[in-house]
This record gives structure tokens, C-alpha cells and sequence, in this order.
């Protein structure tokens, strides 16, 4: 198959797995041990911690209004029949205003979210078309805006986006999660340092479902200032992807293995913490295109940070 043909594929398989373009209804898929697509995390308390100990609650006040940075860097190789393709997307940086709207006598924690714009850096040896992609949106991000609401130990409530475009809402709809995702579930008991607990949950993601368990240690606490550390891995069960990029055209998962490591830090009385992960997958797709079945392996590595943003 040429390469012409091959291309549009390519790049539609290469924006799910940086979770921005593609959108589908995810599938009800289930695990043993994970709550089912669309429930809340499951918290397990794995060792308490040294003594003092406490009961780790957000604290943010009503009316309260934030401003953070996230950034991404996503670097992709992938494989079709023994020929190495590496697609590097372009650097994003995500602005986003933040102010709560809401707390509810039981602790729950509702906020805006607003998109104030989106720069992008293209790294060498990225794909045009796809920074051409992220460009489209960054004039229109401007106009984006949503709700998320968290519970006062971190567990998220629900999420909307308001947004007419539905390429862009697609593309935000990811992003959204992570936001909402930000505010790391505490366990109910009280902890102190070296405490460690794990959060287990569905993720979904373009239309693919992918099973995560993430392990949190406490490094410190100091007042309302709480700096973990964090592990995680990711499975994604087979399953089929259907590709608006494509109409027709539907992408078998075969396998998906991720792991990631980083450091959060959490003022308990902020939305936004401060936070770098870096993460590593490896991804095996299949798929028929001109009639051809096709398989496709990727490797992906890719780093995440949050950040107050600076002068607000």
C-alpha cells in the first residue's frame, strides 16, 4: 500500500493516541477489580502512614477563582510491517481559568472552567498537518467553557462542556477529564507521611476504554500543602474504535500497556496543583483500509505538567 494512501490513517490513529481528536461512545468493557465505565473511583487505603495522621480534605473557599498551564509533549514511533514511522505531535500549552461556583454542606466543590487559549510549539520532525490541526482550535478555544464538580476528598462528581464545534469538543473532551482529574482522590482514613494509597478507575478516551491504577505515597505535609509521589499503570482491553476521521474504517484495539511516574503537589485550599508526569505506552491496532488488513505498533512517551499560571 502507498504510503498517500496509508497517511490519513496514520494521522487519525496517531490524534487517539494522544487523546485529542478522535470521539466516540466508548464501549461498556469491565475488569475485575475496577469499577464499571462512568462510576466513581475506587480508594484503598494500603498503609496509614507515621503518626501525626489527619483526614486529607480540599479546603477552597466559594467564589474562589484560579488560572492554570497545562502543558504536553507527546512523542510517538510507530510500526507497519517493519517500517519505523515516528510522529511527534506539536507541544500544547493549555491556559484555563478556574472559578468555584458552588460547595455544598457535604463537601462537594463545583467550578467553571473556561479555555483562555492555547499556544502550540512545534518540535522537530512534527507532523504539519496535525499542528495545522491544533491550530484550527487555538483560534476558537476562546469561546469553550464547562463545569466539574469534586467531591472535598478529590472524587469527581460530573463534567460538562458547553462548545457548538463538535471537532472541538471532541478534541476538549479528554482535556476536561484530566481537569476534573486533577483534584487527586484521597483515601477516607487519615494518613500521614509515608502513607500510601490506590485509586483504581475507567478511563475513557476518544472512544477507547483503558483500565488505570495509580498508587499515591505521601512525601510531606506542611499546613495545607500536601507533596505526593505517584505511580501508575494502564491496560486497555481489546476492542473496536469507531473513526470519524474515517467513516467506514473501524481500529481494533489488540493490546494497550502503559506506565507513568511523577510528583504532585497540592495546596488542599486550590484547585490547581503542581504536577510533572511522564508516561510510556505501547499500543498494538489493526485495521483495513483499500481492503488491506493493516497492523499498526506504536510506542508513545509523553509528559504532562500543571502549573499555576504565572501573573494571575
Amino acid at each position: 500500500m502507498r504510503i498517500t494512501r496509508l497517511f490519513p490513517a496514520l494521522l487519525a490513529i496517531g490524534a487517539l493516541l494522544a487523546g485529542d481528536v478522535l470521539g466516540a461512545q466508548s464501549q461498556e468493557l469491565s475488569m475485575p477489580g475496577f469499577p464499571k465505565p462512568g462510576a466513581p473511583p475506587v480508594v484503598t487505603l494500603l498503609a496509614p502512614g507515621a503518626a501525626p495522621r489527619k483526614a486529607i480534605r480540599y479546603a477552597v473557599t466559594a467564589n474562589q477563582k484560579s488560572a492554570m498551564d497545562m502543558t504536553t509533549t507527546v512523542s510517538m514511533a510507530m510500526n507497519l510491517g517493519g517500517m519505523a514511522m515516528p510522529m511527534d505531535m506539536p507541544t500544547t500549552k493549555l491556559s484555563i481559568d478556574l472559578g468555584v461556583t458552588n460547595i455544598t454542606p457535604g463537601g462537594d466543590i463545583t467550578y467553571n472552567i473556561a479555555f483562555t487559549g492555547m499556544t502550540i510549539d512545534e518540535v522537530g520532525g512534527g507532523n504539519p498537518a496535525l499542528t495545522a490541526a491544533f491550530q484550527q482550535a487555538a483560534a476558537t478555544i476562546t469561546s469553550t467553557k464547562g463545569t466539574a464538580t469534586v467531591s472535598n476528598r478529590g472524587l469527581p462528581k460530573s463534567s460538562t462542556l458547553d462548545v457548538s464545534d463538535p471537532a472541538i469538543k471532541q478534541m476538549l473532551t479528554a482535556m476536561v477529564a484530566s481537569i476534573e482529574n486533577l483534584a487527586v482522590p484521597f483515601p477516607e482514613e487519615a494518613i500521614g507521611i509515608g502513607g500510601r494509597w490506590e485509586v483504581r478507575q475507567v478511563m475513557t478516551n476518544g472512544g477507547q476504554t483503558s483500565f488505570q491504577k495509580t498508587e499515591y505515597e505521601v512525601v510531606s505535609i506542611e499546613g495545607l500543602t500536601v507533596s505526593l509521589k505517584m505511580k501508575s499503570e494502564q491496560t486497555g482491553p481489546p476492542q473496536t474504535i469507531p473513526n470519524p476521521i474515517l467513516p467506514g474504517t473501524d481500529i481494533n484495539l489488540e493490546s494497550l500497556t502503559g506506565t507513568s511516574t511523577g510528583t504532585v503537589v497540592i495546596r488542599l485550599d486550590s484547585l490547581v496543583p503542581t504536577s510533572e508526569v511522564q508516561a510510556k505506552s505501547s499500543t498494538v491496532m489493526s485495521m483495513s483500509l483499500g481492503g488491506q488488513a493493516q497492523s499498526i505498533a506504536t510506542e508513545m512517551t509523553s509528559k504532562l505538567t500543571v502549573a499555576p499560571s504565572k501573573g494571575k
